[in-house]
């Protein structure tokens, strides 16, 4: 009877498993974008566009430090008009992005919108990337994280469970820990960092750069 249990048990956590990792990807081929764009920016470091994609694919694997640290390198060294100079030609047509279900410059105006702090923008955009790619749960977590920039902190938590319930990831911890805290309810902040404690440590121990305006 008990090797029975253990038998069904493995095969739920199998199937549980199996669940999840297929339920978080993306229609995009975001890992395959890294591997394109790492081999352009050996040869042209410095290209803002290039930064930019790599950070932005970066952000939708779950990689947030490494996208924090490539975007820190444009607040230390571009401003944030010569970034706008850069990447609003990929948009200059975008009048209405609900026309338009190119996942890639969807997530390039979305984080234009962010780094340009309209975050009230960058949520539509991250809302409607996640329309379209319903398993991409990093869509959500950007939503979440911009909602927070502007205090709508009981939709961020919304989000962040959302993106939870497809897969466990400590950025949506990280969020919810950051929403609680600004709700003063410290300890449950202080729980949620707990389970996000590799990426707090990670991102807590650098000063990022903003733009300079």
């Amino acid at each position: 009877m008990k090797k029975k249990v253990l038998i069904i048990l493995i095969i739920v956590f199998i199937v549980t498993a199996f669940s999840i990792n297929t339920a978080a990807d993306s229609k995009f081929p975001w890992e395959e974008l890294i591997n394109t764009t790492q081999k352009q920016l050996n040869q042209n470091k410095n290209d803002i566009v290039l930064n930019y994609t790599m950070a932005v694919a970066y952000a939708n694997t779950g990689e947030i430090k490494k996208a924090y640290d490539i975007i820190d390198v444009f607040g230390s060294s571009v401003s944030r008009k010569d970034f706008n100079a850069a990447v609003s030609p990929y948009l200059a047509e975008w009048e209405n992005y609900k026309s338009y279900d190119d996942l890639l410059l969807l997530n390039y105006a979305a984080f234009r919108e962010v780094i340009n702090k309209n975050y009230r923008e960058a949520v539509s955009l991250f809302e409607y990337i996640f329309e379209i790619d319903p398993n991409n749960l990093w869509a959500l977590n950007h939503a979440a994280a911009a909602l927070v920039e502007f205090e709508e902190y009981e939709k961020a938590l919304n989000y962040a469970d959302q993106a939870l319930s497809i897969q466990e990831n400590e950025y949506s911890h990280l969020i919810k820990g950051y929403a609680y805290y600004e709700n003063g309810n410290y300890f449950r902040a202080a729980l949620e960092a707990a389970s996000a404690r590799n990426l707090f440590r990670a991102l807590a121990s650098e000063e990022y750069q903003d733009f300079a305006e």
